[in-house]
């Protein structure tokens, strides 16, 4: 492919400086615009690769949706050798290295974000149009203290994702849910991929932020179980009613932001200068916005109400050197953040129509506890411990008279009873099968041959394979796509112990999820289990997780006449019914 290499010039202008990220041989560049003198951002591709055609359309719906949160697309051209499109650059820190920098974000300030990123997917999404890959890397937070979303259309399309589509839509909501998380728990939740921390998961549903970090508010913690926990077998929220939540949290914008007088100089640094109109115009040109697109200042409320998290030993920006001694500063003086300004907001004790899973939450400190009360407690725990102690000791003995209990024959004499035998994994039967690929166009692989990996006759004739691809797949710099799945319903809830694979080829490198729902996506979070299995072979799952589907990831296919290609003849999966 032409113009692929730093110092090159597209259309006379556009000369490529910085590599970006490269997927399937899509392009992101970081350019200059030689005739307006100011960086921009380009998206480059083969012009004679399938996504071109869908790159352009997502390049013009992205400009039909014109919200000043979305970083702007300047021009799109497709020549004979090149499709690209420029968008507008913007300076600041993507909320995926915010995070990673500086750990969560205090409740309101994510709240904020979020409702930004859900009141611009109301806009387009009322329009048919969707971002298709929204994640931390995609959410800026500008050098102004604005939240502006990268790649919006563009990028799903570079990964072979078209993002006017129903299932875009919904993905999308659940994404800004996930963006809400990852600000509160510095942990990624949503379908999209992120190299963000995958969040933390119970038999396989995602925690609810209150279990990961303590202190966040109850109405942000349902919201996120609403839609990334226990609700999913509930109607689907829309755009805007995501942004109704969040913004009867985080609070209507009705003042201008204002920061305390007494500040240090690191953090004047780091807000946002107060800017006459002319100087906010210039400003915004930096960052690529015409003067005719300025976004006017929105409005907040003066000052935030105390939040109700606990207080930190120390800032909750604080620099993590060894030795590190928070500063003293004012009480009225905010601590030092490396931070987009968040807005000011009053917590008006907004409650969604739901309540969440019925689990064990981190609540805040009682404050009202009485003094000598909790040793009290702990008197009472130890009496408690002992007690049982000795009931323990008596009993042990009581069986130990026992002349009938022997350890081939344990609790059978008088005094015990029959001891059920722990159930051991067997085959489960009755199982379905589908195929996954995400990334393509449809996704799936061979529909039609894949129950035949399921019908218990290790008959290679009935065997499902992948297509012949000349790259590999995987996690590698230059692989094709994350993988290629296949989904097995198991018709039940079971303890999944192992899967058994009966193959036609060799290598396959395969890791192994187990859930409570199917996936339409790339899998998120850590696996059950993985490995590489040969002709035959068994994936050990840790801990026997519990759920009725199980994904069967593969990520890595054996070579295939000068290609790669993997052949599954059965596979088989061993557990025990969850009552």
């Amino acid at each position: 492919m032409e113009f692929t290499q730093s110092g090159d010039v597209l259309a006379g202008r556009y000369q490529l400086t910085d590599l970006l990220s490269e997927s399937r041989e899509g392009r992101f560049w970081r350019a200059q615009d030689a005739v307006l003198g100011r960086p921009v951002a380009v998206h480059v591709l083969d012009a004679r690769d399938e996504r071109a055609p869908r790159l352009m359309a997502a390049a013009r719906n992205s400009a039909a949706v014109g919200d000043p949160r979305m970083l702007r697309v300047l021009d799109a051209a497709q020549t004979d050798q090149v499709a690209y499109v420029v968008n507008e650059w913007g300076e600041g820190s993507s909320l995926e290295n915010a995070l990673a920098a500086g750990g969560p974000l205090p409740p309101q300030q994510a709240a904020w974000i979020a409702s930004e990123v859900a009141d611009l997917l109301v806009l387009a999404h009322d329009q048919g149009h969707a971002h298709g890959r929204l994640n931390p890397e995609a959410v800026l937070l500008d050098d102004l203290g604005a939240v502006r979303v990268i790649g919006f259309g563009v990028d799903a399309a570079l990964h072979g994702i078209d993002p006017d589509t129903r299932d875009s839509q919904r993905r999308d909501r659940v994404d800004a849910v996930g963006v809400l998380y990852a600000a509160l728990t510095g942990k990624w939740a949503g379908e999209t991929l992120s190299s963000m921390p995958p969040a933390p998961r119970d038999h396989g549903r995602v925690l609810r932020p209150r279990q990961v970090r303590a202190g966040v508010p109850r109405p942000l913690d349902d919201l996120c179980d609403r839609v990334l926990g226990s609700g999913a077998d509930m109607p689907p929220l829309t755009a805007a009613e995501l942004h109704s939540a969040l913004a009867g949290f985080s609070g209507e914008p009705t003042a201008p932001l204002n920061r305390p007088a007494a500040i240090d100089e690191e953090t004047q640094a780091m807000a946002p200068p107060t800017l006459e109109p002319a100087e906010a115009q210039a400003a915004s040109n930096a960052i690529g916005v015409a003067p005719d697109a300025v976004r006017p200042q929105r409005q907040r409320p003066s000052s935030p109400p105390p939040m109700q998290d606990p207080t930190p030993s120390k800032p909750l920006f604080a620099d993590e050197t060894p030795g590190y001694v928070a500063p003293q500063r004012p009480q009225q003086a905010p601590p030092a953040a490396r931070r987009p300004v968040a807005p000011d907001a009053s917590y008006n004790g907004w409650q969604g129509p739901w309540t969440g899973a019925n689990v064990p939450i981190a609540e805040e400190p009682d404050y009202n506890d009485k003094p000598g009360a909790s040793w009290l407690r702990i008197a009472m725990g130890v009496a408690l411990v002992v007690l049982v102690l000795i009931a323990g000791s008596i009993a042990w003995n009581i069986i130990g008279d026992d002349p009938d209990t022997t350890a081939e024959n344990p609790g059978t004499g008088n005094n015990g009873g029959d001891t059920t035998a722990e159930a051991k994994p067997t085959p489960i039967k009755g199982i379905t099968a589908k195929d996954l690929d995400p990334h393509g166009d449809p996704p799936t692989e061979y529909p039609d041959l894949v129950g035949g990996v399921v019908d218990g006759s290790n008959d290679p004739s009935t065997n499902w394979r992948t297509q012949t691809y000349n790259d590999q797949i995987g996690d590698g710099p230059q692989s094709l796509k994350p993988g290629i799945g296949i989904v097995l319903n198991l018709k039940g809830d079971y303890a999944v112990d192992s899967v058994k694979f009966n193959m036609n080829a060799e290598p396959t490198d395969i890791s192994v999820y187990v859930g409570d729902s199917t996936w339409n996506d790339d899998p998120t979070g850590n696996s059950a289990g993985e490995g590489s299995v040969g002709r035959t072979g068994e994936i050990k799952l840790d801990d026997a997780p519990e759920g009725s589907y199980v994904l069967v990831w593969i990520t890595g296919l054996p070579p295939y006449n000068g290609g790669y290609r993997t052949e599954v003849n059965e596979i088989q999966v061993l557990g025990t019914p969850v009552s």
